[in-house]
């Protein structure tokens, strides 16, 4: 697809690569007029927006595999040595792998921010506007959460980048990080219509995009409110979304549409290369990371039928992801939001402010029951907040949770061994080099 964003003119540094692209943030290098004088460009700048989430520092590769490999349910298997770095919670400023990520949220960002920025000069119908306006703050928000789970305080974009002038700009503290998500998509969720095509975003996508960053900023500060509106909103959606768990967990990787709240979609051209990545050489993939031992091993016995949707082995024993499997055109779907995940959010949040207790039961024993597993013998509290852990890593595996859940739970120094200033990454040494404003996270 023919973009209408492109980038800036990169700035060269003699210290680097000169293969190496620097971080400044993607702009129009046409007429903001032009791109956006009708109805038209507007879908094809939004359709643009959408298809940023394909980047390979998107859930075109690395936003998938980096949640899992720098925490505990993926290893470094292959050659390249970035993720090696992540894998060992290493990383050096200067990782290409980290620094497109930052890329890539960065760059979605500007797309909307182009958009909303005209949108309101454009002829079309209040609906019409209101769904593309609620696309635009959707997919902001969501791209500013996913930097911030990696980086913490980050810039928050709302006004396009036109040119060198504007790209220099400090970081905001992680509260108004939340604050600006949080706005942005309660004004989605009223604008966007309620049911939409796979790989659009609903008011219902808005509404769970919204539990989960209620929960993260409810175990970031402590307030309880944030918990109760984190089970308001997973409650509206499992009440009223209109969507059901797949009869099968099998069935979630083999077309089942009716637990998707939202999904990247990808088809020959616009493929993800996950399969390549996760296949190993002896079936001509990369085998650049695969499931370790560990956590092959912390699979219960009689969680067979979602170890098996999970992980496979090749003819030499080895290990790999299969949830990814095609390997040939890059098609396999990639899960942003789906259903099972309401139910985590309502039973953690209740786990971490003593509520009910068979409450919480019941909410992991549905997915628990879709599985084929026997009843959580969990029954106090602290029981409670491991198994929702415990059922979050095999229900999610290598669905981009991971990490996040044990830096949101302030357990990623206990279970992976790391120091805290870790749980967070280090900002990309192009972003240091471009904007004068950046600051350094600690620890690097």
């Amino acid at each position: 697809m023919k973009k209408i964003f492109y980038i800036l003119t990169v700035l060269a540094f003699a210290a680097m690569s000169c293969t190496k692209m620097l971080d400044v943030q993607p702009t129009d290098a046409i007429s903001a007029d032009v791109a956006f004088k009708d109805k038209t460009g507007v879908d094809k700048a939004i359709t643009g927006a959408y298809y940023s989430l394909h980047d390979v520092g998107n859930y075109g590769r690395n936003q998938v595999i980096v949640e899992d490999l720098a925490a505990d349910n993926l290893a470094w298997t292959g050659t390249t040595r970035e993720y090696l770095q992540i894998a060992e919670n290493n990383i050096a400023a200067d990782n290409a792998i980290i620094d497109g990520i930052w890329a890539s949220n960065y760059d979605c960002i500007n797309r909307v921010n182009n958009v909303l920025d005209r949108i309101d000069g454009i002829d079309m119908t209040a609906d019409e506007r209101n769904m593309y306006s609620g696309d635009g703050l959707f997919l902001r928000a969501l791209s500013h959460y996913n930097l911030m789970c990696y980086f913490g305080g980050i810039p928050i974009k709302t006004k396009p980048t036109l040119d060198l002038s504007t790209i220099n700009q400090a970081r905001n503290t992680v509260v108004e990080v939340y604050t600006q998500i949080i706005n942005d998509l309660l004004v989605a969720e009223q604008v966007l219509p309620r049911t939409r095509s796979i790989g659009r975003a609903s008011a219902y996508s808005a509404a769970a995009l919204l539990a989960r960053v209620y929960l993260s900023a409810f175990q970031y500060s402590n307030d309880p409110a944030m918990a109760t509106l984190a089970i308001a909103k997973a409650e509206d959606v499992l009440v009223n979304g209109g969507y059901s768990l797949a009869p099968a967990f099998i069935d979630l990787y083999n077309g089942n549409t009716t637990e998707s709240i939202f999904e990247v979609i990808f088809d020959a051209q616009n493929y993800n290369r996950l399969a390549q990545y996760f296949f190993p050489v002896s079936l001509t993939g990369r085998y650049e990371v695969s499931p370790p031992a560990a956590f092959v091993q912390s699979f219960e016995a009689t969680d067979t039928i979602r170890f098996h949707a999970s992980i496979t082995f090749d003819e030499k024993n080895l290990p790999y992801g299969i949830k990814y499997k095609d390997y040939t055109s890059g098609t396999d779907r990639v899960y942003v939001l789906r259903l099972a995940e309401m139910y985590m959010i309502r039973a953690e949040a209740q786990a971490y402010t003593n509520g009910n207790v068979e409450d919480i039961r019941n909410d992991i024993n549905i997915l628990r029951s879709r599985s084929g597993l026997p009843a959580t013998t969990a029954t106090t509290i602290p029981e409670l907040k491991l198994a929702i852990e415990n059922e979050r890593r095999h229900e999610f595996a290598f669905e981009s949770q991971r990490w996040s859940d044990l830096v949101r739970t302030k357990r990623a120094t206990t279970v992976l061994g790391i120091d805290e200033k870790f749980t967070l990454f280090p900002i990309p040494l192009s972003e240091l080099q471009t904007n004068t404003l950046m600051t350094q996270n600690p620890g690097y």
